[in-house]
């Protein structure tokens, strides 16, 4: 997964692909579904990066607790305490640490168990776990496809606070589908969680070739809501570049616009088979 005969030390990929195909996001229609790495190769390759200086272990997966489970989602206790108990042992032995959970590695909030926040307590040494909520309002994660309710998130953040971590949650903004009551429901679910131990990594959606939304048109903040969400930053409780993200966004949408760059409907209608 990265050039270590160079010196070179990345995060380690444990797992390809995923089966929730959220239709914002490209994993799923790019990579398929989960794949996982083994557990001897991810030692491996931990005990090389180890060997080449590395002290911190992170690692890449769309849902660090579905490792090894048959849908990627809910998690295998045993698939998944073998691989970090393993990682423990090579790292002890370079006086490294385990990063897991945490970016790039991610979870899913219907993934988040007992046994699994257990299994993260006992072996990594982040004291933050992301969680990817990506809205408040169930409408929009149902609009989503996402698989899981403002419930299912709520649970996951009562579960890591009480073993002793801190929860950074992801929110999306700026859905086409996005209405002013969808907003509203998922700044209340702020604030009902803005607690010490929890912060909010804010993003503005951003239509990705090959999803279901890559031709939908990003809807901008307007100002109410922007200072509504500012004010989350300011009190330290959000952080993110949903400002960067939506002048990107609207970027994108106006070369659409232009024809200098052109849609997936816009190019199936311009391609032309040749038949041989």
């Amino acid at each position: 997964p990265f050039p270590y005969w160079r010196g070179i030390v990345n995060p380690i990929e444990i797992m390809r692909g995923c089966s929730s195909a959220c239709y914002f996001c490209q994993v799923t229609y790019s990579f398929g579904l989960p794949r996982y790495r083994s557990v001897e190769r991810v030692v491996e390759l931990a005990r090389i990066s180890m060997e080449r200086g590395l002290r911190d272990l992170r690692f890449i997966a769309p849902n660090s607790l579905g490792y090894g489970s048959r849908d990627g989602v809910k998690p295998d206790p045993e698939a998944l305490y073998k691989l970090l108990h393993k990682l423990s042992i090579v790292a002890k032995a370079s006086n490294g640490r385990i990063f897991f959970g945490t970016f790039p590695s991610e979870v899913r909030p219907d993934s988040v168990n007992r046994e699994s926040v257990d299994i993260l307590k006992s072996f990594v040494h982040n004291k933050r776990v992301i969680v990817g909520a990506q809205s408040g309002s169930n409408r929009v994660l149902k609009m989503l496809h996402r698989g899981h309710t403002v419930e299912d998130v709520e649970n996951a953040i009562e579960m890591l606070t009480q073993s002793g971590f801190s929860v950074d949650i992801d929110l999306i903004f700026g859905f086409p589908f996005e209405s002013s009551e969808d907003f509203e429901e998922t700044v209340k679910f702020m604030n009902r969680h803005a607690s010490h131990s929890v912060r909010f990594h804010l993003h503005t959606f951003i239509p990705l070739p090959g999803t279901p939304l890559s031709d939908a048109s990003p809807a901008p903040l307007d100002a109410k809501k922007k200072a509504i969400l500012a004010k989350f930053v300011g009190a330290g409780k959000a952080y993110g570049y949903w400002i960067e993200q939506e002048r990107l966004a609207m970027i994108i949408n106006e070369l659409r616009e232009k024809r200098i760059v052109y849609s997936f409907l816009d190019n199936l209608k311009n391609l032309k088979i040749s038949y041989c």
